[in-house]
């Protein structure tokens, strides 16, 4: 009874076959429990046999058959007639016929059928294991996909058959042989051999899928990646590309995981024809990028970083299909994180990718030091708190700037037992900058003498708001009228201050109730003003809301530090608002105004809406912006973004995108495309068709598509950058 007992065991134990399952399990020391209608052993001939609704159960395996036997003179077990084996993993095989040799190394299964965990299916003619880590299967048909509901009969959407499937356990490879891939029913490839690690195996080296692509600019792009498993925490990709066109390049990417890090460097370099603006020089020199990225936890608080991007040419990511970015940013770091307290030390270089960016102006921040620190609430409940920095910037050409700056500020907060939130904050803004070839408004083309110059501005707001609510039934409504108070003396801004990060401002709501409305430390708001404003929103227990924020600020006197066109250089500031609908699940809208005090025209214009039921879904977005004198070169601006969603059945979805100017003169296209994608369970396929109307450079208005076909369990076929 015990060799029948261990017998069965090793039979519930044995590995599956399948092809995604492929690991053989550990003998288990959980108990076996045997049912049978009849159980009998034969002494003489050696031999047990359990007959009828056999069922033989250990942990989470079951295996159920007609008949089984065990024969201690051959070693041998047989299970027989409706032979089913659930693993613990999931699977469960089906066969006719199975028998267990060789101290249970060896088996055969005939008309093996398999159902896996992720709902693939296996089928085999016979299965075979020899020596104890081999599988051999004949007349093998694979497929992750899901059988037709009403006519199970009908070939699966993808299948791949082959004559012979050969499992190696030692060196973990899966081997077909006159291997044939089906798609629905119909032979679409034929692969003599075709091999790859198991599914056991987490990296392996060798040949990915290839890059296929056609560009009107550099013509054919073939490219065939190579990838290296160097250690289980290492790895090393390299593709070499062919252009037909200008020649070829070869790209790479290293990466590493330590034990509290990460190393990622990629890079390309190549030897491609050189341009002169749209001409062609038919001379060819040495171009390429480097992208690499490392992080590494130091303490439990500190942990340090680089990112170095850099590129020999401004168009040489865009222009062989690597990447599109406007600016690359490399950057070494060092931050601490406490509690409410943070510290950074960074330094940081940039390499401008736009037309109208100069290369020997783009500047060099090195060190560039941030400290933040919020404190504990004091007996009344007020907070103290400091913002700080420290920054050396460097150009080639311009002004460089040295700067100290901290800013102190106390905090006390008080609700009145009617319900109003009165807020006082004081804050004295402190800094000390030592710049050179500080341009002189008043001498044209002259700068400043270098030198050193210093400043104290302290500064006082009080905020008052007092929210009403009110609620009839499932309704809420909120009437909140909001006004504060800053005074800070006059001026504090000298000209002999560089603006290095407080140069892109404009008034809108978000600003509006601002201490200081410039980002950065460079720039500080002086003067005496209020600002006053209100909100209104209604919002409904089943989620839906509307709101409404309005305001406006009055100067007492005028703050030269505004340029015109900010929408604050006058007394009498732009109205600024915002307004939130979202009335149910089918609309959503955001639309954000600043509009002119004196005549009421429109400044500005940002209209957000996304409508419609989950199958048919718009988003637009909608941009108008006055033009703005301390920006001559970007003029008045329009700009329409739409994309529609469509899902047209369970497995198709569409999409359409449009982005167009709306320039007064010159309507006209930027980019647009459409999207095709099909997914179920075991196939997808996305087809994409985009157009780029612009010119950058040398490079013209094109068209690109691409198509991406991924088989599931098999990898993937990618074709892209078809351009004409």
């Amino acid at each position: 009874m015990r060799r029948l007992l261990a017998a069965l065991l090793l039979i519930a134990l044995s590995s599956s076959p399948a092809a995604a399952q492929f690991s053989t399990p550990k003998a288990s020391n959980e108990p076996v429990l045997i049912k049978a209608d009849q159980l009998t052993h034969h002494q003489d001939l050696g031999t047990t046999v359990a007959v009828g609704n056999v069922e033989i159960t250990q942990a989470d395996r079951i295996l159920l058959a007609d008949a089984v036997t065990y024969s201690e003179r051959e070693d041998k077990v047989t299970a027989t007639g409706n032979v089913s084996l659930t693993q613990a993993t999931g699977e469960v095989l089906f066969a006719d016929y199975l028998e267990l040799t060789g101290g249970m190394r060896d088996g055969y299964i005939e008309n093996l059928r398999a159902l896996l965990a992720d709902n693939s299916r296996l089928a085999a003619n016979a299965a075979r294991r020899v020596d104890g880590n081999r599988k051999e299967m004949t007349r093998a048909v694979y497929s992750p996909c899901d059988l037709c509901k009403t006519d199970p009969t009908r070939a699966p959407l993808w299948q791949i058959k082959a004559v012979k499937i050969v499992h190696d356990e030692v060196a973990r490879d899966i081997e077909y042989e006159d291997a044939t891939l089906e798609m629905w029913g119909v032979p679409v490839a034929y692969f003599p051999t075709l091999s790859h690690a198991d599914p056991s195996v987490r990296q392996r080296s060798g040949i990915l899928a290839p890059k296929l692509g056609q560009s009107g600019d550099v013509g054919t792009i073939v490219g065939v990646p190579y990838y290296w498993a160097i250690s289980p925490t290492q790895d090393f990709t390299i593709e070499p590309i062919a252009y037909s066109s200008d020649g070829g390049l070869v790209a790479t990417e290293y990466r590493r995981r330590f034990a509290k890090g990460s190393l990622n460097v990629a890079g390309s370099l190549g030897y491609l024809e050189r341009r002169d603006g749209e001409i062609r020089t038919g001379e060819r020199n040495a171009q390429g990028h480097v992208d690499a990225t490392t992080r590494f936890d130091l303490t439990d608080l500190w942990r340090a970083g680089a990112d170095l991007k850099r590129s020999t040419d401004r168009l040489y990511l865009k222009r062989y299909k690597l990447s599109d970015p406007e600016v690359l940013t490399s950057r070494a770091f060092a931050e601490g994180f406490d509690g409410r307290d943070y510290a950074v030390i960074n330094a940081y270089s940039f390499q401008g990718l736009r037309a109208t960016d100069i290369r020997n102006q783009s500047p060099l921040l090195a060190p560039y030091a941030l400290y933040s620190f919020v404190g504990e609430p004091g007996r009344y409940g007020g907070r103290f708190s400091i913002d700080a920095s420290a920054m050396s910037l460097t150009r080639d050409v311009g002004a460089d700037s040295n700067r100290l700056a901290m800013t102190s500020g106390w905090t006390l907060p008080y609700t009145t037992p009617s319900g109003e939130i009165y807020t006082l904050s004081t804050l004295i803004y402190t800094d000390g900058y030592w710049a050179t070839d500080v341009n002189d408004p008043a001498r044209p083309g002259r700068s400043f003498e270098d030198g050193f110059v210093g400043r104290a501005m302290p500064q006082m707001k009080l905020e008052w708001r007092y929210p009403w609510v009110r609620r009839d039934g499932p309704l809420r409504t909120i009437i909140e009228p909001i006004a504060d108070v800053v005074a800070s003396p006059i001026g504090g801004n000298s000209i002999r201050i560089p603006n290095e990060d407080s140069q892109a401002f404009e008034l809108d709501e978000t600003n509006l109730f601002s201490a200081n409305r410039f980002a950065g430390f460079d720039r500080v708001s002086s003067g005496q003003r209020v600002d006053y404003g209100i909100k209104l929103g209604l919002y409904s227990d089943l989620g839906r809301s509307a709101t409404l924020l309005l305001g406006q600020s009055y100067a007492f006197q005028r703050d030269s530090s505004y340029v015109p066109g900010t929408g604050v250089n006058e007394t009498w500031s732009d109205y600024v608002g915002r307004v939130t609908l979202s009335p149910g699940p089918y609309l959503d809208l955001v639309y954000r105004f600043r509009v002119a005090e004196d005549n009421l025209a429109f400044r500005r214009h940002e209209i957000g809406i996304s409508t419609g039921p989950d199958w048919l879904r718009l988003d637009s977005y909608y941009l108008q912006v006055a033009q703005r004198p301390d920006f001559p070169q970007i003029g008045r601006r329009r700009e329409l973004a739409t994309i529609v969603t469509a899902r047209l059945t369970a497995d198709w979805s569409a999409q359409a995108r449009l982005v167009r100017d709306l320039g007064a003169s010159d309507s006209k296209n930027r980019t647009a495309g459409v999207t095709f994608n099909y997914g179920d369970e075991c196939f997808q396929l996305a087809f994409d068709l985009s157009r780029r109307f612009t010119t950058d450079g040398s490079l013209k208005p094109d068209t690109t598509a691409f198509v991406r076909l991924v088989f599931k369990n098999l990898g993937q076929v990618e074709a892209r950058g078809l351009g004409f």
